[in-house]
């Protein structure tokens, strides 16, 4: 098989090519940037994706400069959007991979095929056994999205599309000064598309009376979806 891995790690990814390369597979390395560069996936038979991107500075995409740490996702739609009817199967492998509600939707959604935990994976006969047959990780039962917070499934590449082209995203990410290009429309609208996306269980008190969700409603939402904290930085509690 021919086996693109993709982590931030320099020794995760080394380590994860030799094991490959010792199990007769031909693996190429790469970085999250050179994976999202990159364009000829159909090449590949499988990708073992890394879920989050640990560099001090996180990358930043789009109008509203989105920051986001949560970059196996990207990089698994940047290969989906590229391959025909060709495609490589993607594996993910990262902590709370598959007991994180929101995070494991947005890799579903991405177009990711398994997830595993990296306990699940830390030996080199583990790793190449869900490399070869990841059919065997078993299944996950359904989302309870109501104690997750929703009122329904929430769409989260979308809601994540709908940050990223919006100049207010920031302001509302980090609760800071809003730039004095974003006006009061700017933020409304997204408030009002993030709602309809990220349709949280809260309501007004004394009624039922629709609402739109607040800054600090919405906030740590998106920053649980990002992986950062209010500055942008890495989230200690939080790795996908």
């Amino acid at each position: 098989m021919r086996v693109a891995v993709v982590d931030d790690r320099e020794d995760s990814l080394l380590g994860r090519v030799l094991w490959l390369q010792e199990a007769g597979h031909v693996p190429v390395g790469y970085s999250f940037d050179a994976a999202l560069a990159e364009t000829a996936w159909s090449t590949f038979d499988a990708v073992v994706l890394d879920g989050r991107d640990d560099r001090e500075t996180p990358l930043r995409l789009g109008e509203g400069d989105l920051p986001d740490r949560y970059l196996g996702p990207r990089v698994a739609g940047h290969i989906r959007s590229l391959c025909g009817e060709d495609q490589p199967k993607i594996i993910l492998v990262s902590a709370y991979a598959r007991t994180h509600p929101e995070l494991s939707l947005r890799c579903q959604e991405a177009g990711v095929d398994y997830a595993f935990d990296y306990l699940d994976v830390s030996t080199s006969s583990l790793f190449v056994r869900a490399v070869e047959s990841p059919r065997d990780a078993g299944t996950r039962s359904p989302t309870d999205w109501r104690s997750a917070g929703f009122k329904s499934p929430p769409r989260i590449a979308e809601a994540l599309a709908e940050a990223e082209a919006s100049r207010a995203a920031i302001p509302l990410l980090t609760g800071g000064a809003v730039p004095g290009d974003v006006t009061p429309y700017d933020r409304r609208r997204l408030r009002e598309r993030l709602g309809r996306l990220l349709p949280l269980a809260v309501y007004s008190s004394g009624g039922v009376r629709k609402r739109l969700l607040r800054n600090n409603e919405l906030r740590p939402v998106l920053r649980r979806l990002l992986g950062l904290n209010s500055s942008g930085e890495i989230e200690d509690d939080i790795r996908f």
